[in-house]
């Protein structure tokens, strides 16, 4: 079985994107929150680039034909092959290289909370909802979003279909 550009490119694209967030949280700190604002914005470039490219490298390979209903598919499975490596890394981020991290960030919003003059009840509530919420599939859901997103756009803009194939009107 032959393992397409889209999933070499996803599996790909999850190692640079673990490695930057590693890097980062190892330089600037694992108890900042810019750690998490730069590999937002790293996996957002990593998937919008790499859901072009992975379209963009299955059109080539077809001699320059691609209809948009394989773009689309093209991308979104890169997309999926992204959201489960970084799924992966999450969980063993947050078990294994800095279990502490979501209680220290719990322990700074209770206190955010009680100098706006929460009540203790409401401020307990809302830190065991957020404590119980957390998993490590919380980035899958906006990583398929925007790959869905960027994968319609590939599609849109790299389609051609191939003049010597008839179409059935089915």
């Amino acid at each position: 079985m032959k393992i397409g550009i889209n999933i070499k490119l996803g599996i790909a694209a999850g190692i640079i994107n673990c490695i930057a967030w590693y890097a980062f949280a190892k330089s600037l700190g694992f108890y900042t929150i810019d750690v998490y604002i730069y590999r937002n914005f790293i996996t957002l470039a990593v998937l919008v680039l790499g859901v072009f490219l992975s379209v963009y490298l299955t059109k080539r390979n077809n001699q320059g034909f691609m209809e948009f209903k394989e773009g689309l598919k093209t991308g979104v499975l890169y997309s999926i092959v992204l959201a489960i490596i970084l799924a992966c890394f999450n969980y063993i981020y947050y078990t294994f290289i800095t279990p502490d991290t979501i209680e220290y960030f719990l322990s700074e919003a209770r206190k955010s909370a009680m100098s706006h003059n929460l009540k203790e009840l409401e401020i307990t509530n809302f830190l065991d909802e957020e404590r119980s919420n957390f998993n490590s599939f919380k980035l899958v859901p906006p990583v398929l979003f925007f790959g869905l997103i960027s994968s319609l756009l590939a599609g849109l803009v790299f389609q051609k279909r191939n003049p010597n194939i008839t179409y059935s009107e089915n």
